[in-house]
């Protein structure tokens, strides 16, 4: 018995197909492009063209060009071709700063305050951070007050509008947090409103107090 034309013509969509669908799902494309890439945080710039930071847990690995590598792999410009999961939304860079400061205090491994053309400023540090100073290698340990530091300075919030470009990273990538972002802000489920409630209930008693006074005094 010969097979009918339309079930070879239907054979050979289904083998097409398959042929077809895996070759559509390597090209999905970039999802994003790194930007910086210092001690466990990554800079990346998003398909939306927002800037985003994370802080990249132990053993977390990207896939790029192909294959699959780690955070101290990547440099500037690598195309990141699935997103970034680490268990919590990057925050946004709402803005960057390349600067040169001398160390004002440290407090090793987390932070380093740097003076500044415009004053003096904490900074985080990212695990894993070395600085280059007089051509040596150093940790934040090893940093001592008066000590010249390059850094790239990322500022970063919970929500606003992102920066809109990254200049070339130069130096030392350190981290700073918007102080006026919404994480800064009473949260609507705290007991802010509900202690203003309060004190507008309690006024509202002592004047009514007085009220009911006045003409018992007059008795």
């Amino acid at each position: 018995m010969q097979t009918p034309a339309y079930l070879k013509f239907a054979t050979l969509l289904v083998l097409a197909a398959s042929f077809t669908m895996p070759a559509l799902g390597q090209a999905s494309g970039t999802t994003s492009t790194v930007v910086y890439a210092g001690g466990d945080d990554l800079v990346i710039k998003a398909s939306d063209g927002k800037l985003l930071n994370f802080t990249i847990p132990k053993g977390t690995t990207f896939a790029t060009g192909g294959k699959q590598v780690s955070l101290s792999e990547l440099k500037p410009g690598a195309k990141l071709t699935a997103p970034v999961s680490v268990g919590t939304d990057g925050l946004i860079v709402t803005s960057i700063t390349v600067a040169k400061g001398k160390v004002f205090a440290v407090a090793p491994p987390d932070s380093v305050t740097l003076s500044l053309a415009e004053g003096t400023k904490e900074l985080a540090i990212p695990a894993g951070t070395t600085f280059m100073v007089d051509g040596k290698k150093l940790s934040a340990a090893d940093l001592k007050t008066g000590m010249t530091v390059e850094a790239t300075i990322v500022t970063t919030a919970v929500d606003g509008a992102s920066a809109p470009s990254a200049p070339p990273m130069t130096g030392t990538l350190l981290l700073a947090h918007d102080a006026a972002s919404a994480e800064d802000l009473p949260a609507a489920g705290t007991h802010l409103p509900l202690f203003g409630v309060l004190g507008a209930a309690c006024l509202a008693l002592g004047l009514g107090l007085l009220t009911f006074r006045k003409p018992i005094n007059q008795i």
